[in-house]
């Protein structure tokens, strides 16, 4: 039996992965594939599953995204600032989900257990001791590490854009004080990696870089062609999930996270793409959030993880590209959302459904550009 254990990383398409995995969980268990549930809804739905078959669309999130349920629930088991997210409802406590992932592997004997946790790419800079706890109820299984890594700078911005996404406010990442968190699992490598080999020693493991995974046409084929699994044919597509939003919206949407109240935060979110119908926008490759002084800074602290992380996979350079991270892109996020702005009507604030929302843009195109709206 083997194990493949992918722990993201985050932002590198593991979401849709898991939502094929769980959206073909009876098709790949009846070609000898475990993609394990750890509570009960799971165990309901595997059981409706031998009825019914697989079923396309997005399964609820306790049983699409059950090992990511698994592994905030050993983190906040472990660690007392660690709370488990609202949306993951009514888990039993770690240990009963570990017991149900071992008792399937034993019950079900298959080929190949998977588990998909991009969560638990934290267990290595938050609690090492997880990845041995974890490692218990399978050990009867051979283990394989699965891990995506993208360059840091294109992981910070799209982690920055996730952030605000989910309604957070954080600093700039060209803040010199706030924006970079050196030392994090989106920097810090080889923090996320190593201790996942030194505490299972006898494990394989595939890491590779996020360029490559995309050459091979994305997560799900990226997993499919080198996992080392063999996966059946004519399983149900995925869609494609966690769409971000237009890279030169970052800066507007992040601070209406600051200033408005929540919902009306989150209104302006959801209709945003009806606020910029038609609008003239940077690509996302070309908005720039950093600055060169912070460029400078991250690829200095990154040069001995890269280092590391080349040795470690036997490649000539892990990131082939890795100098570009201290080329700035052509436009500044300031100027990306002067571009934004200049170009809102009063026909584009009509579509907004939040009279707050409304203000809020109004008062920022005032603010950011040289006249102001009619």
């Amino acid at each position: 039996m083997k194990l493949v254990c992918h722990i993201g990383h985050h932002k590198t398409g593991t979401t849709s992965l898991q939502v094929f995995l769980s959206q073909n969980s009876h098709a790949l268990l009846q070609a000898g594939i475990l993609y394990p549930w750890v509570e009960s809804q799971g165990a309901t739905t595997a059981v409706m599953k031998g009825l019914t078959g697989d079923m396309e669309g997005v399964l609820p999130i306790n049983i699409r995204e059950a090992h990511n349920a698994l592994a905030f629930r050993m983190l906040a088991d472990a660690i007392p600032h660690w709370k488990v997210p609202p949306y993951h409802r009514e888990l039993p406590h770690s240990k009963q989900m570990l017991i149900a992932l071992r008792n399937q592997m034993e019950a079900l004997m298959p080929e190949a257990v998977v588990l998909c946790s991009e969560v638990m790419s934290h267990f290595g800079i938050a609690a090492p001791q997880l990845i041995t706890q974890l490692r218990k109820p399978t050990e009867q299984a051979d283990f394989k590490l699965y891990c995506t890594l993208r360059r840091p700078d294109e992981q910070l911005v799209s982690w920055h854009g996730q952030q605000i996404r989910f309604g957070q406010a954080p600093a700039p990442l060209s803040d010199p004080a706030e924006g970079i968190k050196f030392g994090n699992l989106h920097v810090d490598y080889r923090g996320v990696v190593e201790p996942w080999l030194k505490r299972i020693p006898d494990a394989t493991f595939l890491i590779n870089p996020y360029r490559e995974t995309i050459a091979d046409g994305g997560s799900i084929q990226h997993f499919v062609k080198h996992s080392g699994i063999s996966f059946p044919e004519n399983l149900l597509e995925a869609p494609t999930m966690n769409v971000s939003q237009p890279a030169a919206l970052i800066p507007l949407l992040r601070e209406a996270n600051r200033v408005l109240p929540k919902p009306a935060a989150q209104a302006l979110a959801h209709e945003m793409a009806d606020l910029t119908e038609g609008l003239d926008l940077p690509g996302t490759r070309e908005v720039e959030f950093f600055g060169p002084a912070a460029r400078a800074q991250l690829l200095d602290y990154f040069r001995p993880i890269h280092a590391w992380l080349t040795a470690l996979t036997g490649r000539t350079a892990f990131f082939t590209d890795l100098e570009e991270m201290a080329v700035c892109k052509p436009v500044s996020d300031s100027e990306a959302l002067r571009q934004v702005l200049d170009q809102i009507t009063p026909d584009h604030l009509a579509a907004l459904s939040s009279d707050e929302a409304r203000r809020f843009v109004t008062l920022m195109c005032d603010t950011h550009r040289g006249a102001p709206l009619p």
